[in-house]
């Protein structure tokens, strides 16, 4: 959780099959995002004081 109280989560779709991804997609996937409301709604069930 950020201190405004938004949820980070790492970027979809780099598990595997990096080779046929662009090298621009590879870099700007690195890090965290912050996630969507709906799925940061589905995260703060599982935080017991988020």
């Amino acid at each position: 959780l950020t201190a405004k109280g938004l949820v980070r989560g790492q970027q979809a779709g780099k598990r595997h099959g990096m080779i046929k991804r662009s090298n621009k997609f590879i870099r700007n996937a690195r890090g965290t995002q912050v996630l969507d409301e709906s799925d940061a709604r589905v995260v703060r069930k599982f935080m017991p004081y988020a």
